[in-house]
């Protein structure tokens, strides 16, 4: 028997908001990864830049840019307004960003689906953007000045400070997530990236990049003597790990505690990226002659507990199903962001979901997760596989640092 909500959310109207691409950067290891010597702006610029060339929509009809950015001076505002009038958007583009922490770029997208609705934007691009190299360290997205007013005492002020590894050795811990287990979904999610990249899979969502050569000193490479900038082309992840197995990640060491469970192979890797979802309405994408490659439906937010920030997506995709009237059972692929191990797989076993839906491709832990890009490299990745697999409903979720889940749903056209 089919849902309830399921013929509405699969009706096509004119007033749709509609997905014209979704496209994404490789996303590479901070510091010493294909793009760690390039700006934020830079990455921003490429993926936007491939949007347009992609599309062939004209800059101009393009009315609102919002990028999601976490971690970048000034809210990564200047960055990213560089960045889109660089590539050739008119001024009468205009621009903004948006922080969510690991959900920025989703909820980009989610604010401007609502400006669509409203009438009051024609059609934009929801982008997100991180250099965790530039960006992260040293204070790796902890505040350096917070109010003792404010925080000291345990509760929730405090512990939204606390570093995510923590956070993942609390769910670990309080729901019995065994180091095993989280050793065993990482090496699945490295195997699956490694064989999306060897089938073609992921050419579909990332455009490569021209990027400052980054130099191994460890292998004696060095800049050259003239001084001169090399540049080399970025065309994949850097961080997916063929043959990566339960047991080479079993002989890590815990990062956050001596006797923890969270490891730097089960955890989301530090990375560098860029990601763009181009929207409009379905009767603007007719007039464009742009064919739609998915349907943005609607999304939700959920909070909880900061100190175990991990499970909201185990909070926040029930509470977005139940608003379109949808069973867990009629989605095809569930992207789950792979913030850590121990938190995929809490979130999975409590949604009660088929495990071979979710990330089917690889997720964060394989590919990367720069933070302000992640969630556009979701809805890419969602729209990428529905197409490959002939499933037409997808969800995106991830958990944000202090204590919130987003998830949104899409259908591909």
């Amino acid at each position: 028997m089919a849902s309830r909500g399921l013929a509405n959310v699969l009706a096509k109207n004119a007033h749709d908001v509609v997905i014209l691409s979704a496209l994404r950067t490789p996303f590479t290891k901070a510091l010493r990864g294909g793009l760690a010597n390039m700006y934020p702006e830079e990455l921003l610029a490429a993926v936007l830049g491939a949007t347009l060339a992609r599309t062939g929509i004209a800059p101009e009809k393009v009315e609102d840019i919002l990028t999601g950015a976490v971690l970048q001076t000034l809210g990564g505002q200047k960055a990213s307004a560089t960045a889109i009038k660089k590539v050739g958007f008119p001024y009468t583009t205009t621009s903004g960003t948006v922080n969510r922490q690991c959900s920025s770029s989703a909820q980009a997208l989610s604010f401007l689906a609502g400006a669509i609705r409203s009438g009051a934007v024609g059609a934009g691009i929801a982008a997100g953007v991180e250099s965790m190299s530039k960006d992260y360290f040293p204070h790796r997205g902890i505040p350096t000045r917070v109010s003792p007013l404010l925080v000291g005492e345990p509760g929730e002020a405090q512990d939204v400070l606390m570093p995510m590894g923590i956070t993942s050795e609390n769910v670990a811990s309080e729901y019995g997530i065994l180091r095993a287990d989280q050793d065993e979904f990482a090496a699945a999610s490295h195997t699956k990236a490694a064989a999306s990249w060897a089938s073609g899979h992921f050419d579909q969502e990332v455009v490569p990049v021209t990027a400052r050569r980054v130099y191994n000193e460890k292998k004696g490479e060095a800049p050259p003597a003239s001084g001169e900038t090399e540049w080399v082309g970025v065309a994949a992840d850097d961080g997916v790990r063929a043959g990566t197995t339960k047991e080479s990640l079993g002989k890590l060491k815990p990062v956050f505690s001596d006797d923890g469970a969270t490891t730097a192979g089960n955890s989301s890797q530090i990375s560098d990226g860029a990601s763009a979802v181009l929207v409009t309405t379905r009767a603007m994408a007719d007039s464009l002659g742009i064919a739609p490659i998915g349907k943005f439906v609607g999304s939700v937010t959920a909070g909880v507990p900061a100190r175990i920030m991990g499970i909201a997506p185990s909070v926040a995709v029930p509470k977005l199903l139940e608003l379109y009237g949808l069973d867990k059972d009629d989605i095809d692929i569930y992207e789950l962001n792979e913030a850590f191990a121990s938190q995929s797989l809490y979130c999975i076993t409590k949604l009660g979901i088929d495990p071979a839906k979710v990330n089917p491709f690889g997720g964060a832990i394989a590919i990367g997760h720069p933070l302000g890009a992640t969630g556009g490299r979701c809805v890419a990745t969602v729209l990428n596989g529905l197409a490959a697999t002939g499933g037409k409903l997808g969800v995106v979720s991830m958990c944000a640092s202090t204590g919130q889940g987003y998830a949104g749903l899409f259908v591909r056209e």
